[in-house]
């Protein structure tokens, strides 16, 4: 141990870390009860971010209850160098300090979830229209002084975390070089500040990468969906990996004409354009969509013998007509493959079909009834009958309708709050914020408000797989170098950027072009930063117990060739990634 004059000192700053220790775990035991968990339940507050902040607090907080005891037992065995003059005695008790660091090293790196929502979190509550919201936060300060407000609390484990290097920095200072404890707390040290990089690496991860999490997180592992795979929205005929292609003429769904199309059919479903060489095609069937598909029976030639098959879904029946009429049975194999096993029957597919034939009140759902809503053009508030079911929400203009007004789509809807009486100038308003607009719906008390807002919230995307920062075993770039084979023809490795990101539970690869955009059409993310904004090309999601794993030989010096297959995915082949790195 050092001199004697350091005596002191070395066991001040041994009490403070102890008694700091106590005082945060309190503090963070006060934030979780006090705010966090009323808010995570609150209708004036969307609640996802809220609800995953409260969530790793608890992890935060068994780790740090741990911690503490751990310390606690530790300086309890020595307790006497607080009493006498003992170097030996001070010297082994800053060695089991330094250990128990060393020991919970690895556990702290769950603060990087913790900080890399603690700024969107802010932003939330920081809300100055929202009247509600800061009158719980006001109710729940009753000595209204700053110490016990939110704004302190939540503040807390981003500070302690990032402390931990600094008190194991004034205690190297304290001990004498060559020494024993000196060894163990500069390692300890080391280690700690490893853990700071960490975070702080995490959290610009999480603000590059966040939306792209949410998104993989939400979406169903049992199916390959092109939209939650494909987020680009750019599909040209030659830029799909192909099961089968080719033209044929399909007979319309309104005019019954009977038009000479290019179709293509993938793993995601059938596309039909107007040539090989559209860059867009005018419209896409889901695979799961799809019911059956059959040899038709149906003749549009008087006397000909020409192949045609069908093609039934949801909505409707597809009647197309192959090039020759041994084309007909290779189709019907071909989309055979794709049509799912374990299809879900919908009650109503998108906007335009809208039509039940039976009336609203009729409807299973989650809650239903009269509402007052406000027109997305003209403003003015009129009663609507309301729907919501598990499929999304339909409004009609009264019970006994059999079409719908309008249908939001349950992946539409992004989050559902109440809104303060002096931001519409209406009591009992809540807001549905969806991709494309916000709906604003007022109801008849505020407890038929908070039924309306639960029942909404069942919509919401709830993870299959929780895809934390804290939880990022490790990550890099990557040349993916089948890209095309999965992606699009077009596609070309050296002109994107992809990345690998292996979870305790899944790996998710995401994808992004290289391509360069103008400042003033950067697209701004959800978390309000718009300079490392890219949009995903393609992104997946691989559960662990999925994958199969195979390292291959070196294509050069510093480049190693390894794979990751898929296995089949609700009757379709397996997919192998094959990608290049250090």
């Amino acid at each position: 141990m050092a001199a004697s004059s350091n005596l002191r000192n070395f066991r001040k700053l041994l009490t403070e870390i102890l008694e700091t220790e106590k005082t945060y775990v309190k503090n963070l035991e006060i934030l979780s009860v006090r705010y966090l968990d009323p808010l995570s339940t609150v209708t004036f507050v969307t609640s996802l971010e809220i609800r995953q902040l409260s969530e790793n607090l608890q992890e935060i907080l068994r780790v740090q209850r741990l911690f503490l005891q751990s310390l606690k037992d530790e300086i309890s065995k020595h307790s006497h160098v607080f009493t006498c003059d003992d170097p030996d005695g001070l010297g082994t008790m800053a060695t089991a300090v330094s250990k128990v660091f060393l020991s919970y090293a690895e556990e702290f790196k769950i603060y990087s979830s913790f900080c890399a929502l603690y700024s969107k979190v802010q932003d939330i509550l920081n809300s100055e229209e929202n009247d509600p919201l800061r009158n719980f936060l006001e109710s729940q300060n009753e000595t209204k002084e700053h110490c016990n407000s939110l704004e302190s609390f939540i503040i807390q484990p981003v500070q302690r975390v990032l402390k931990y290097p600094l008190l194991l920095k004034q205690m190297a200072s304290l001990s004498e070089e060559g020494s024993t404890e000196h060894r163990f707390i500069c390692e300890a040290l080391a280690v700690m500040e490893r853990v700071t990089k960490h975070i702080n690496a995490m959290q610009r991860l999480s603000a590059e990468f966040s939306d792209s999490f949410r998104c993989l997180s939400s979406q169903d592992l049992g199916v390959r969906d092109l939209w939650a795979e494909r987020p680009d929205l750019d599909h040209p005929a030659d830029n799909i990996p192909v099961i089968k292609s080719g033209y044929g003429v399909k007979e319309g769904g309104k005019m019954k004409s009977w038009k000479r199309r290019f179709f293509v059919l993938n793993e995601y479903g059938l596309f039909y354009y107007v040539s090989e060489e559209s860059s867009e095609p005018l419209r896409f069937i889901p695979r799961n969509d799809m019911k059956h598909a059959k040899a038709s029976t149906v003749n549009r030639h008087n006397g000909g013998l020409y192949g045609m098959f069908e093609l039934y879904t949801e909505d409707r029946t597809y009647f197309v007509e192959c090039e020759s009429p041994a084309d007909v049975q290779p189709w019907i194999r071909a989309i055979r493959r794709i049509i799912p096993r374990n299809r879900k029957k919908m009650t109503v597919r998108n906007t335009r079909d809208s039509i039940f034939y039976t009336s609203a009140g009729s409807l299973k759902t989650y809650k239903s009834g009269y509402c007052v809503k406000q027109g997305g053009k003209w403003k003015s508030w009129l009663s609507r009958y309301f729907v919501v079911n598990e499929d999304g929400i339909m409004y009609f203009s009264s019970e006994q309708s059999i079409e719908a007004l309008g249908v939001i789509m349950k992946d539409q809807i992004q989050g559902v709050q109440e809104i303060s009486a002096s931001q519409m100038d209406r009591e009992n308003v809540f807001e549905i914020i969806t991709c494309c607009r916000t709906y604003y719906v007022q109801c008849e008390s505020h407890g038929d408000l908070c039924e309306w807002v639960t029942a909404i919230r069942r919509l919401l995307p709830t993870p299959k797989i929780k895809l934390n920062v804290g939880d990022i075993r490790t990550h890099g770039v990557v040349d993916w170098y089948n890209i095309r084979d999965i992606v699009g023809s077009r596609t070309h490795p050296c002109n994107t950027t992809t990345s690998v990101f292996v979870f305790q539970t899944a790996v998710a690869i995401i994808s992004r072009k290289n391509e360069q955009v103008p400042r003033d059409k950067v697209p701004v993310c959800s978390n309000g930063s718009s300079a490392s904004c890219v949009p995903d090309l393609f992104r997946s999601l691989i559960p662990g117990d999925d994958i199969t794993l195979e390292i291959g030989s070196d294509v050069s010096k510093d480049r190693y060739l390894w794979s990751i297959t898929q296995s089949h995915v609700d009757g379709l082949p397996e997919r192998t990634y094959l990608f290049a790195s250090r």
